[in-house]
Protein backbone atom coordinates (compact mmCIF):
# COMPACT_ATOMS: atom_id res chain seq x y z
CA UNK A 1 0.00 0.00 0.00
CA UNK A 2 1.29 3.70 -0.89
CA UNK A 3 0.63 6.27 1.88
CA UNK A 4 2.35 9.15 -0.39
CA UNK A 5 1.81 9.82 -3.71
CA UNK A 6 2.52 13.15 -5.02
CA UNK A 7 1.20 12.50 -8.19
CA UNK A 8 -2.25 11.44 -7.18
CA UNK A 9 -2.05 7.76 -9.18
CA UNK A 10 -2.86 5.62 -5.74
CA UNK A 11 -6.82 5.54 -5.61
CA UNK A 12 -7.42 2.66 -3.09
CA UNK A 13 -11.63 2.71 -4.26
CA UNK A 14 -10.55 1.78 -7.82
CA UNK A 15 -11.32 -0.77 -9.56
CA UNK A 16 -9.15 -4.10 -10.08
CA UNK A 17 -6.32 -3.15 -12.80
CA UNK A 18 -5.44 -5.88 -15.55
CA UNK A 19 -3.14 -8.90 -13.84
CA UNK A 20 0.37 -8.33 -15.20
CA UNK A 21 0.26 -10.87 -17.93
CA UNK A 22 -1.05 -7.55 -19.94
CA UNK A 23 0.77 -4.81 -18.90
CA UNK A 24 4.71 -4.48 -20.06
CA UNK A 25 7.36 -2.64 -17.23
CA UNK A 26 8.58 0.57 -18.86
CA UNK A 27 11.95 1.19 -17.37
CA UNK A 28 13.11 4.75 -15.39
CA UNK A 29 12.79 6.46 -19.19
CA UNK A 30 9.39 5.31 -20.24
CA UNK A 31 11.26 2.39 -22.89
CA UNK A 32 9.90 -1.33 -22.07
CA UNK A 33 12.62 -3.59 -20.56
CA UNK A 34 13.48 -6.22 -22.93
CA UNK A 35 13.64 -9.99 -21.62
CA UNK A 36 17.14 -11.40 -21.11
CA UNK A 37 18.12 -14.40 -22.98
CA UNK A 38 17.98 -16.49 -19.84
CA UNK A 39 14.44 -16.06 -19.27
CA UNK A 40 13.42 -16.89 -23.25
CA UNK A 41 15.52 -19.78 -23.29
CA UNK A 42 13.68 -20.66 -20.07
CA UNK A 43 9.99 -19.82 -21.55
CA UNK A 44 10.89 -21.90 -24.82
CA UNK A 45 12.11 -25.15 -22.74
CA UNK A 46 9.02 -25.23 -20.41
CA UNK A 47 6.62 -24.92 -23.93
CA UNK A 48 8.73 -27.71 -25.17
CA UNK A 49 8.47 -29.70 -22.46
CA UNK A 50 4.18 -29.25 -22.72
CA UNK A 51 4.92 -30.54 -26.02
CA UNK A 52 6.98 -33.55 -24.95
CA UNK A 53 4.49 -34.42 -22.21
CA UNK A 54 1.46 -34.20 -24.62
CA UNK A 55 3.15 -35.61 -27.67
CA UNK A 56 5.48 -38.89 -26.74
CA UNK A 57 2.10 -40.74 -25.52
CA UNK A 58 1.04 -40.25 -29.01
CA UNK A 59 4.19 -40.78 -30.82
CA UNK A 60 4.79 -43.94 -28.61
CA UNK A 61 1.73 -45.21 -29.31
CA UNK A 62 2.10 -44.82 -33.05
CA UNK A 63 4.99 -46.81 -33.28
CA UNK A 64 4.56 -49.70 -30.92
CA UNK A 65 1.36 -49.78 -33.58
CA UNK A 66 3.36 -49.84 -36.18
CA UNK A 67 6.14 -52.09 -34.97
CA UNK A 68 3.72 -54.74 -33.87
CA UNK A 69 1.64 -54.75 -37.28
CA UNK A 70 4.90 -55.92 -39.06
CA UNK A 71 5.17 -58.40 -36.85
CA UNK A 72 1.89 -59.81 -36.63
CA UNK A 73 -0.82 -60.23 -34.41
CA UNK A 74 -3.11 -63.32 -33.53
CA UNK A 75 -7.02 -63.48 -34.15
CA UNK A 76 -8.65 -61.85 -31.58
CA UNK A 77 -5.50 -60.03 -30.42
CA UNK A 78 -5.14 -56.07 -29.61
CA UNK A 79 -3.42 -55.42 -32.67
CA UNK A 80 -1.54 -52.33 -34.56
CA UNK A 81 -4.54 -51.05 -35.91
CA UNK A 82 -6.08 -50.55 -32.70
CA UNK A 83 -2.77 -49.00 -30.79
CA UNK A 84 -2.79 -45.84 -34.08
CA UNK A 85 -6.29 -45.50 -33.40
CA UNK A 86 -5.52 -44.86 -29.68
CA UNK A 87 -2.24 -43.11 -30.39
CA UNK A 88 -4.37 -40.40 -32.38
CA UNK A 89 -6.88 -40.52 -29.62
CA UNK A 90 -3.70 -39.25 -27.57
CA UNK A 91 -2.94 -36.58 -30.16
CA UNK A 92 -5.88 -35.29 -29.42
CA UNK A 93 -4.60 -33.77 -26.37
CA UNK A 94 -1.73 -32.57 -28.73
CA UNK A 95 -3.59 -30.19 -30.91
CA UNK A 96 -5.40 -28.43 -28.13
CA UNK A 97 -2.92 -27.77 -26.63
CA UNK A 98 -0.85 -25.91 -29.40
CA UNK A 99 -4.03 -24.24 -30.45
CA UNK A 100 -4.25 -22.66 -27.25
CA UNK A 101 -0.74 -21.70 -27.26
CA UNK A 102 -1.46 -19.79 -30.76
CA UNK A 103 -4.71 -18.39 -29.02
CA UNK A 104 -2.58 -16.60 -26.08
CA UNK A 105 -0.16 -15.42 -28.28
CA UNK A 106 -3.14 -14.18 -30.45
CA UNK A 107 -4.57 -12.35 -27.37
CA UNK A 108 -1.92 -11.97 -24.93
CA UNK A 109 1.63 -11.90 -26.78
CA UNK A 110 2.58 -14.96 -24.02
CA UNK A 111 2.33 -18.48 -24.23
CA UNK A 112 2.14 -20.54 -21.05
CA UNK A 113 6.04 -20.73 -20.60
CA UNK A 114 6.73 -17.03 -21.37
CA UNK A 115 3.50 -16.22 -18.81
CA UNK A 116 5.36 -18.45 -16.10
CA UNK A 117 8.87 -16.78 -16.95
CA UNK A 118 7.15 -13.26 -16.81
CA UNK A 119 7.40 -12.17 -20.28
CA UNK A 120 5.92 -11.51 -23.01
CA UNK A 121 6.04 -10.58 -27.13
CA UNK A 122 5.16 -7.15 -28.01
CA UNK A 123 4.99 -5.19 -31.42
CA UNK A 124 8.37 -2.69 -31.74
CA UNK A 125 6.48 0.02 -30.77
CA UNK A 126 5.14 -1.42 -27.48
CA UNK A 127 1.39 -2.15 -28.72
CA UNK A 128 -0.12 -5.82 -28.91
CA UNK A 129 0.59 -8.47 -31.18
CA UNK A 130 -1.97 -10.14 -33.14
CA UNK A 131 -2.61 -13.47 -34.89
CA UNK A 132 -0.49 -12.41 -37.46
CA UNK A 133 2.25 -10.90 -35.86
CA UNK A 134 2.34 -13.40 -32.96
CA UNK A 135 1.83 -16.73 -34.77
CA UNK A 136 1.61 -16.53 -38.23
CA UNK A 137 5.15 -14.14 -39.04
CA UNK A 138 6.79 -15.27 -36.23
CA UNK A 139 5.98 -18.91 -35.80
CA UNK A 140 4.52 -20.50 -38.90
CA UNK A 141 7.13 -18.44 -41.80
CA UNK A 142 10.07 -19.83 -39.60
CA UNK A 143 8.79 -23.01 -39.79
CA UNK A 144 8.25 -22.77 -43.58
CA UNK A 145 11.28 -21.92 -43.64
CA UNK A 146 13.00 -24.62 -41.68
CA UNK A 147 11.31 -27.12 -43.80
CA UNK A 148 13.50 -26.63 -46.21
CA UNK A 149 16.24 -29.12 -46.94
CA UNK A 150 19.70 -28.11 -45.69
CA UNK A 151 18.86 -24.51 -46.45
CA UNK A 152 16.31 -24.95 -43.46
CA UNK A 153 18.84 -25.88 -41.16
CA UNK A 154 20.88 -22.67 -41.25
CA UNK A 155 17.53 -20.57 -41.15
CA UNK A 156 17.18 -22.52 -37.38
CA UNK A 157 21.09 -22.20 -36.92
CA UNK A 158 20.40 -17.95 -37.52
CA UNK A 159 17.01 -17.93 -36.01
CA UNK A 160 18.52 -18.84 -32.85
CA UNK A 161 21.81 -17.50 -32.70
CA UNK A 162 20.47 -14.25 -33.81
CA UNK A 163 19.30 -13.79 -30.24
CA UNK A 164 22.93 -12.29 -29.34
CA UNK A 165 22.63 -9.14 -30.97
CA UNK A 166 22.27 -5.95 -28.85
CA UNK A 167 18.37 -5.95 -29.16
CA UNK A 168 17.53 -9.75 -28.05
CA UNK A 169 15.66 -9.93 -31.13
CA UNK A 170 15.83 -13.46 -33.21
CA UNK A 171 14.90 -13.71 -37.01
CA UNK A 172 11.25 -14.80 -36.03
CA UNK A 173 11.22 -11.32 -33.96
CA UNK A 174 12.73 -9.33 -36.98
CA UNK A 175 10.10 -10.87 -39.65
CA UNK A 176 7.40 -10.03 -37.50
CA UNK A 177 8.64 -6.85 -36.11
CA UNK A 178 8.24 -8.12 -32.42
CA UNK A 179 10.28 -7.77 -28.73
CA UNK A 180 9.59 -9.84 -26.34
CA UNK A 181 9.88 -7.69 -23.15
CA UNK A 182 9.87 -8.05 -19.29
CA UNK A 183 6.11 -7.96 -17.47
CA UNK A 184 5.29 -5.65 -14.81
CA UNK A 185 4.47 -7.00 -11.56
CA UNK A 186 4.67 -10.89 -10.75
CA UNK A 187 4.16 -12.91 -13.15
Amino acid sequence: MQLHDPEDRYNPYSPPTAGPSVVAAPDDAGQLILADRVTRLGARLLDGVLLLVTGIPALGFLFAGAAYDRVGTRPGAFGGNELMVLGGLLSVLLLPLIGYQWYLLAKRGQTLGKRWTGIKIVKLDGSAVNFVSGVVLRNWVVAALGAVPYAGTCVGLVDTLMIFNDERRCLHDLIAGTKVVVVAGDA
